[in-house]
């Protein structure tokens, strides 16, 4: 499983670099690299709406299986459809994001139905860890393979290692000795709502919990979460090489921190999570006492970095910016199971198609704030602020009450 997620990241993060010279060569304006930077994220939004069903109902081994062969052939065809014009290669990019979409939905109800409560803040910070090391390996490699041979070699290179990726872990889905989980998490969904009236699905989308508090309050923190990793992810080649002039060969080794520290604060995350449980606090005091702390840190040290010209500087606060990143990742992903131990992919599903929205329109948002102002500064300052209200909202709202528990008939009034 941390094999497909590195492959996952390893082809969205070098969607990033490609571009700066996809445009270049095409000499597209800034309004279509913010389209085309955004181009992958509508799809991922439009696959996580229904990931999380198609995971319950086939198996969530299967369906990571099948999405990871189909990420790795639309990442190799992207060099083959780009001379055909520009919306044929947003098309294309955004097919890669459906296909991408299951990933964390799947994983999410891999580790619900596998892992012990009392483990998963290590599960989950381990399965953000390979996500950030495909990060960082693409962070480095891509810019080095674009100078050396063109963008069109990244796409192909990665796609190949991902490829291989996805038929390993295709092997484990079908020779492994039991379903993952789904008939377990079938079983207990079925239970769960035999109150309920015929024909309701809200096992495979639960959209009533949209209704509660606790979970609009996580919702904030995701998108604030998603808009500030995809940003970076997708601006951070121009970023460096426009604003603090250095050259695309050595961008990757500045783009490494955020991934490399996202990484090692996902960890810390994990630990301190598991540290707390195991003595015993009160589980929302626990959340609430890491997420919104992250928070506020990661807000100021970006609103920070916009100002700062020197790559030293901005390289120290970008790092302060990921390792909080990395530890609020992983504490928000464990209300998700807190919320929804019986139908994780369900939730996340949900979630994290919603979150997506700030990732899919952010592009095309950034590209118009400097196309108007021009001001860097007002960009990462609106990131900022975005991830300290959202620790505001968690603090009043935030739950971590089973969202999926339904009353029996016998104690209904």
């Amino acid at each position: 499983m941390a094999g497909v997620c590195i492959s996952n990241y390893l082809l969205r993060t070098c969607l990033g670099t490609c571009a700066v010279l996809m445009v270049q060569e095409y000499q597209w304006g800034i309004e279509f690299k913010g389209m085309l930077l955004g181009a992958f994220f509508w799809g991922y939004l439009a696959g996580n709406l229904f990931a999380g069903a198609v995971a319950a109902r086939v198996g969530a081994a299967l369906v990571l299986a099948c999405a990871a062969i189909s990420w790795s052939a639309f990442a190799i065809a992207v060099p083959l459809v780009s001379d055909l014009g520009f919306w044929h290669t947003w098309l294309l990019l955004a097919l890669l994001g459906l296909a991408e979409s299951p990933v964390m939905p799947t994983t999410m109800q891999l580790l619900s139905a596998y892992v012990p409560a009392s483990e998963r803040g290590c599960s989950i910070a381990a399965r953000g860890l390979s996500m950030r090391f495909g990060q960082i390996v693409a962070s480095v490699l891509a810019p080095l393979i674009c100078s050396q041979a063109g963008w069109r070699a990244s796409f192909a290179v990665f796609g190949t290692v991902s490829f291989l990726l996805a038929m390993l872990w295709l092997g484990f889905a079908v020779t492994k000795p039991r379903e993952s989980g789904t008939e377990a998490v079938r079983k207990m969904c079925e239970d769960s709502y035999a109150d309920a009236p015929p024909g309701k699905s809200d096992c495979f989308l639960p959209l009533f919990a949209l209704k509660q508090p606790g979970f609009l309050a996580l919702l904030a923190v995701h998108c604030s979460n998603n808009f500030t990793m995809y940003t970076i992810m997708s601006w951070g080649p121009s970023y460096f090489t426009e604003v603090l002039q250095l050259p695309l060969e050595s961008v990757g080794l500045y783009l490494m921190l955020p991934a490399a520290f996202s990484g090692i604060g996902s960890v810390i995350g994990g630990l301190l999570t598991d540290w707390l449980q195991s003595r015993r606090c009160a589980p929302l005091q626990m959340r609430r006492g890491i997420l919104c702390p992250a928070l506020v840190v990661a807000g100021v040290a970006l609103a920070s970095f916009g100002n700062l010209r020197s790559a030293l500087a901005a390289s120290v606060a970008i790092v302060v910016a990921a390792l909080s990143i990395g530890v609020l990742d992983t504490v928000q992903n464990a209300v998700y199971l807190d919320l929804a131990p019986g139908n994780a992919a369900g939730l996340v599903s949900l979630g994290n198609g919603i979150a997506t929205l700030p990732g899919a329109a952010g592009p095309a948002l950034v590209a118009l704030l400097l196309r108007s102002t021009g001001m860097w500064s007002l960009v990462w300052g609106i990131i900022g602020a975005c991830l300290v209200v959202s620790s505001f909202i968690f603090a009043v709202f935030g739950s971590v009450d089973d969202i999926d528990k339904r009353p029996a008939k016998y104690m209904q009034v």
